[in-house]
């Protein structure tokens, strides 16, 4: 009898325990591995990881370069005239950065030391694009902080790596832009333009512009009256995007012509992709993976605990694993392939931009300029 109750309370256990490790969750606040304190200004811009050091600035504030290990600063780029938060991007061994004063500049990412600065007619708003030894950078008219005329448009620059000097420019109708996207010899930007006959909210209609990397010249133009693009996404056959509408449509990439349009459910930040997998997170707390060549749903995972805690930004997927932040400031890894739970934690932080990761290290950049550092290895997981 011993015996039998022996075998059973050690099968209960193998059970129990093997259910509790699909999806780790804990019932108090996680804790970081080291916090940083650089002012008190909330991050409107995920921090950047950079192999082992942390890329940071909150809104109207500086760049701090964070050890990954321990949180320390390494060095820190203050510019006179100011810094467009959103402007900030790492390359191979350069980080960029847009100046309130139409500058973009490159400084070494190791050591801070300045590699040039080039000044433009309109400001760099947003992140530019490094690829084979270029900068790919898009210049507007309007955007926070800037009181342009929207009938006057942006340009698209592609910049020599090296020292800045310009390769080639071109001239857009678009006020404003989102920073570029790049698959194989084209370059995609997308912004809104000024059409009066066109009454739409949120940035008016909108166009996409597909641009050879060698010299600019256009490919083809797509026209939109989805508004304010919020980002796009480039494979080898498609080019998908989410507008202020929050319909996501896929357009063929050779011609530009419109595949597929669909409701996306709610309001959506962002869109981020892998392969053929479109991802991203609708208000009405589901996250979603959708087939990239038919709009087809994947699958859909429902974020519990109430209304509105949405996905801040767009997921991100590394290897297998799908990770993002809710609005509540809870921490998610889900299973790529099907969207099943793999980490679920709550933080106790409020954010108004969603992590960064590298597949081990989590950071998020929170709402009184205070940067949170998690080893996601403390975590025990299903991989």
């Amino acid at each position: 009898m011993l015996n039998t109750i022996l075998i059973l309370t050690v099968v209960f256990f193998t059970l129990t325990s093997s259910v509790f490790s699909e999806t780790n969750t804990a019932k108090g606040f996680i804790q970081p591995e080291w916090q940083y304190k650089q002012g008190d200004s909330p991050f409107h811009t995920a921090p950047i990881i950079k192999n082992d050091k942390v890329i940071v600035i909150p809104k109207n504030g500086h760049i701090d370069i964070i050890s990954l290990k321990n949180g320390r600063k390494i060095w820190s780029k203050v510019h006179a005239k100011g810094i467009w938060g959103r402007s900030l991007s790492a390359g191979v061994s350069n980080l960029y950065y847009g100046t309130k004063n139409k500058q973009l500049c490159a400084v070494e990412i190791d050591t801070g030391e300045s590699r040039w600065c080039v000044e433009f007619l309109k400001n760099v708003q947003r992140a530019p694009l490094e690829h084979n030894n270029k900068i790919y950078v898009v210049t507007a008219e309007l955007g926070p902080g800037l009181s342009g005329d929207k009938t006057k448009g942006g340009s698209v620059y592609a910049i020599n790596l090296n020292d800045g000097s310009i390769i080639w420019k071109v001239d857009t109708n678009n006020y404003a832009m989102q920073s570029p996207v790049i698959n194989n010899n084209t370059l995609y930007v997308a912004g809104s333009y000024d059409d009066p006959s066109v009454d739409i909210d949120e940035g008016g209609p909108v166009s996409i512009i597909a641009l050879d990397i060698v010299n600019g010249s256009k490919k083809w133009q797509y026209l939109s009256e989805d508004g304010f693009i919020k980002s796009l996404y480039a494979t080898d056959t498609n080019l998908a995007f989410v507008g202020y509408q929050d319909f996501i449509s896929s357009l063929d990439i050779g011609t530009g012509k419109l595949l597929w349009r669909k409701d996306s459910g709610n309001w959506v930040p962002a869109i981020s992709g892998f392969d053929n997998t479109i991802y991203y997170g609708s208000a009405n707390t589901n996250v979603h993976a959708w087939d990239i060549s038919s709009g087809n749903s994947i699958w859909k995972y429902n974020i519990e605990n109430g209304s509105f805690n949405y996905v801040l930004d767009a997921p991100i997927r590394i290897d297998n694993d799908i990770f993002f932040l809710s609005q509540r400031g809870e921490l998610f890894v889900l299973n790529a392939n099907n969207g099943k739970p793999k980490i679920h934690q709550k933080t106790d932080i409020t954010a108004h931009v969603g992590l960064s990761t590298n597949g081990r290290w989590v950071v998020i950049g929170d709402s009184t300029g205070t940067v949170h550092a998690y080893d996601l290895n403390s975590l025990s997981y299903n991989n």
